[in-house]
């Protein structure tokens, strides 16, 4: 007799080490999770990477019941968490790769586009002074004026120009980035010089340090945007 109970004893504590911690269920209320004996031990046995996994899932349906989810999971166990907290991240780790790979193509197509435009228009700053108010032509505030010299090195001629001027210290720090468009015909390999003025707000940074700035030794940087040919074709750049 006691050498039965004695077998039966044994083979309880057996089946119990034995036992699949992944088959524990998971209470069904999340706000429960952290007072669960059953579930803390089921836990510690997993491994280190396992451990992680629950982790993560335990993290997510906490943040969105924070959100207004639901409290509640369905008949779950601890193996069923780990799979779908395994899938979530695979199929994470597959968007980032889509996300790189397109940000690789992007880049080239950018790239390529540059060195087009670049070939297509020559930019360069002729000129930065800051002008003081001019009551006479309403000029009301001090201003910058700006020229900047363009070249058109194709065979075909342009019918307007979009970009933006950057203005940069001797550092490469940028100042000032300035929007410029222009329609008027550049033709083939001619010369156009643009001329334009901007107030001059003394109460903004970069106005205050453009004005200071020594331009002999500023860097200038012309990013093209958009080039429009008399015949209706264009260049863009990609954004």
């Amino acid at each position: 007799m006691y050498a039965k109970l004695a077998t039966t004893i044994l083979v309880c504590v057996l089946l119990t080490a034995c036992s699949d911690p992944k088959d524990a269920k998971l209470p069904a209320d999340i706000s429960k999770w952290s007072d669960n004996t059953h579930l803390a031990e089921s836990v510690k046995k997993l491994t280190d990477e396992d451990k992680k996994l629950f982790l993560g899932y335990a993290a997510r349906r906490a943040m969105a019941s924070a959100f207004g989810g639901s409290q509640a999971v369905a008949d779950t166990t601890l193996g069923d968490a780990l799979k779908t907290q395994k899938a979530w991240l695979d199929e994470k780790a597959a968007e980032a790769v889509k996300q790189k790979a397109l940000a690789e193509q992007v880049k080239q197509q950018q790239l390529q586009s540059l060195k087009e435009m670049n070939a297509t228009l020559t930019a360069s700053l002729l000129e930065l002074k800051l002008n003081p108010k001019d009551y006479a032509n309403k000029r009301y505030s001090d201003y910058f004026s700006l020229s900047v010299a363009f070249k058109n090195n194709t065979a075909e001629p342009l019918s307007g120009i979009k970009g933006t001027v950057v203005l940069k210290d001797i550092f490469g720090d940028v100042i000032k980035r300035i929007s410029l468009s222009d329609d008027n015909q550049i033709d083939p390999g001619q010369n156009y010089i643009y001329s334009g003025t901007m107030d001059y707000n003394q109460f903004q940074a970069s106005d205050k340090k453009l004005a200071s700035a020594n331009v002999s030794k500023m860097q200038f940087d012309w990013e093209p945007d958009t080039y429009v040919f008399v015949s209706g074709k264009k260049q863009v750049m990609p954004r």
